[in-house]
């Protein structure tokens, strides 16, 4: 699908790839948000992380929880190192004591210095404190005193909708630091301001009328009228009694979930309970449902996920039509026949750091596979945030936090579907001066559109300097050479050190003329030279530098083969492959700065795909090194011929020791290779039936698919269809 994106929205993409500045991207409700932000994240050609607050917002979100990511601390963080005593089971963090007990891997720090850009979501419930120690941790890990280690940070969400929780007893503590307890207070973003990009068209609403009633509750700006007529759509209990198809949203889940049970239980029929399926690693505080839903003939129901093919939307509600035990299919408004509802497959991921490339990827850690459903007479303000109702029912009986009122009314698509279970009270919300004063200070769209231009020359000099760089080459040869013994006798490793020192100084000698090309970039920005005449200077500079690494990895490709055949040396095996790792990235660092000036000159967007191509186009960023001893068969191989000998997956696991998945996963580079048909491995009927989803499906991800199959299909099956898939022409 292609998206005709609004100037604000087209201006944050063009932030987001071609800047360096960090990003607040908000708007008022059902202005989009969302879609652009799965946008970006898809097609940025830098390498990327989401994150969220809390373990439901970071599934939501396709990302993991901020806490996982950079091993944040649970309690307030303090932006200096105070003379005050804690004790070691105070939960208060200063940033010495913070990175005193700080544990993460070198797998992870390697991962958090590759990141080029920390997507934050939900950013509404993020602290000023936690912003701060984010800051902490990723100058420590990433080695740059800079803020946040010079990563650029996408923030996103609505101020006006859930705040951050600061309890009682951590206020007066924080109120030493920061004026309110909002993200954009952080000490770090006061030495690296973000810009403002706010979202104007709204897609959720048509009702001119109805917006700007949401617009006046959004600044608590409403008036003795708007409230008034706000209040015409109160309705007695026994008025509400009789409406149909309308959802109860309250302020709290014993109101929401006292109305579900107790319209399900006056539903005749028997009682259809459905589990979740868990595989893996996926804990229950990131359910995006409860594990078991239990429905009736006649329940009124709610889709959490949005489908591809476009028959409901997150928050589309329906009435249960059959049930079986393996099946629910749910009758929606404007539609003649009823859906067939599949289980959906939400994944708990994490990130790692391709071994071979250096590339940033997901990795699925466990799945929860659940019906996209839920009860639907009633839900809390809280989980209706993102969803859109064309009919609700709004309790408003009990206290507010500030912009808990805006979520609930826009929700709405208008003021038609609206109810009032209680009327309005005059200045029901007080005003939040920290929201009031940082809106004010924001430039105007036309400004920021303006200053688009030196952020982004400023981004060009930078990725130069940045990407034309060994210093980090040469700061992990040093700690290697620090591994070495200074005996000979006393490490089998001890005999490489020339080889090793010859390695650095090669390195060492690319810096040397790094420095020199950096000094001209200087120059080129004191004498504005022109952009073409920059990216022609970065494409001499690509040309000159690629085949000197080339050769270097090269020596250690060849250095890795001749240690293959020696023992006792694992470790430095290890030692060596980490290095040559680095290496390549450095040369994809080289390679992607080339195609992003080349993009910039030919007027368009570097994206993720043209960073996947430029992977299988030079040996420098492809293909691990084989440290196996020659006459050692790759595992698959093994697999593969004793399919061929006739054995069925099942045998092959069990005299392997391995599962049937991992089987599956060999013979599936064979069946890309054309050397097995996929017919061999599952039947006809299920190849072609997969094959059609595939085919009609925008999103190709295994989990998407998996949701459209359903429980008839499992992971092993979609991998082998989607490696047919991949041989068939034009597709």
């Amino acid at each position: 699908m292609i998206y005709q994106f609004s100037p604000a929205a087209q201006l944050a993409i063009d932030y987001a790839n071609t800047t360096h500045r960090h990003i607040f991207l908000t708007g008022k409700a059902g202005t989009g948000k969302t879609t652009l932000l799965h946008h970006i994240i898809k097609n940025t050609y830098k390498q990327v992380a989401v994150a969220a607050p809390t373990g439901i917002a970071a599934i939501n979100a396709g990302g993991v929880t901020l806490h996982s990511l950079l091993h944040l601390p649970f309690g307030t963080f303090i932006p200096e190192n105070t003379s005050s005593d804690w004790s070691e089971d105070t939960m208060v963090y200063t940033p010495k004591r913070f990175l005193s007990q700080l544990k993460m891997g070198n797998t992870k720090r390697d991962l958090l210095r590759q990141l080029e850009l920390l997507v934050i979501d939900e950013v509404s419930m993020l602290r000023a404190d936690m912003l701060d120690c984010i800051d902490c941790v990723l100058r420590s890990v990433r080695r740059k005193s800079e803020p946040f280690g010079g990563l650029q940070i996408l923030f996103f969400g609505d101020l006006s909708q859930l705040p951050p929780v600061i309890k009682n007893s951590e206020k007066a503590l924080l109120s030493r630091y920061y004026p309110s307890g909002y993200f954009f207070e952080a000490q770090a973003l006061q030495k690296s301001p973000m810009v403002t990009i706010t979202l104007d068209t709204i897609f959720r609403q048509s009702d001119a009328d109805f917006i700007e009633i949401l617009n006046k509750l959004r600044s608590n700006d409403l008036s003795t009228e708007d409230i008034e007529r706000l209040n015409t759509h109160y309705r007695s209990p026994e008025e509400q009694r009789a409406l149909d198809g309308y959802i109860h949203i309250t302020t709290h889940n014993r109101k929401a979930d006292d109305i579900n049970q107790q319209a399900l239980q006056r539903l005749e029929g028997k009682l259809f309970p459905y589990k979740a399926r868990i595989s893996g690693d996926f804990p229950e505080n990131m359910y995006p449902l409860a594990g078991q839903l239990e429905v009736k003939l006649g329940a009124q129901v709610m889709f959490v996920k949005n489908d591809t093919d476009g028959r409901y939307f997150n928050g589309k509600i329906g009435e249960v039509v059959h049930l079986t035990e393996e099946e629910i299919q749910v009758r929606v408004k404007d539609t003649d026949l009823p859906i067939t509802v599949h289980p959906y497959s939400w994944e708990n991921k994490r990130y790692r750091l391709n071994a071979d490339t250096h590339e940033i990827e997901e990795e699925v850690m466990g799945t929860f596979t659940h019906f996209p459903l839920k009860l639907a007479w009633a839900i809390t303000v809280h989980k209706s945030q993102g969803l859109t109702f064309d009919k609700a029912i709004l309790d408003l009986s009990e206290s507010f936090a500030p912009g808990q009122m805006y979520v609930a009314l826009s929700r709405l698509t208008s003021l038609q579907g609206l109810v009032l279970s209680s009327r309005i009270p005059q200045l029901s919300i007080a005003n939040d001066e920290a929201l009031i004063h940082f809106e004010e200070a924001q430039p105007q769209a036309e400004e920021i559109a303006r200053q688009l231009t030196h952020d982004r020359e400023a981004y060009l000099y930078r990725l130069a300097k940045e990407s034309f760089t060994f210093q980090p080459l040469l700061y992990a040869f040093s700690n290697h050479l620090k591994e070495f013994d200074k005996e000979e006798t006393r490490s089998a490793k001890q005999v490489h050190l020339s080889w090793t020192l010859e390695q650095q100084k090669a390195i060492q000698q690319l810096q040397d003329i790094a420095l020199k090309f950096q000094a001209s970039l200087e120059k080129y920005k004191q004498e504005d030279f022109s952009q073409a005449q920059l990216s022609e200077r970065i494409e001499k500079a690509e040309a000159y530098f690629i085949p000197l690494m080339d050769q270097v990895i090269e020596g250690f490709h060849k250095h890795l083969r001749q240690l293959s055949e020696q023992k006792r040396i694992k470790g430095y095996i290890k030692e060596v492959e980490a290095l040559l790792a680095q290496i390549k990235a450095r040369a994809m660092a080289i390679q992607k700065a080339g195609a992003f000036f080349r993009a910039i000159q030919e007027n368009r967007s570097l994206s993720k795909e043209d960073v996947k191509a430029l992977l299988p186009q030079t040996h420098t960023v492809v293909g691990k090194v084989k440290t196996e001893k020659p006459s050692k068969r790759p595992t698959a191989e093994v697999s593969f011929e004793m399919f061929r000998e006739g054995k069925s997956v099942e045998e092959i696991a069990q005299a392997r020791g391995f599962v049937v998945g991992t089987i599956m996963g060999h013979l599936c580079s064979y069946v890309e290779k054309g050397e097995i048909a996929a017919s061999q491995l599952i039947t006809e009927e299920k190849l072609e039936k997969a094959l059609t989803v595939i085919r009609s499906s925008e999103d190709k991800s295994f989990s998407a698919i998996k949701g459209q199959l359903g429980d008839d299909f499992d992971y092993a099956d979609i991998r082998v269809v989607m490696a047919h898939y991949a041989t068939l022409d034009g597709e």
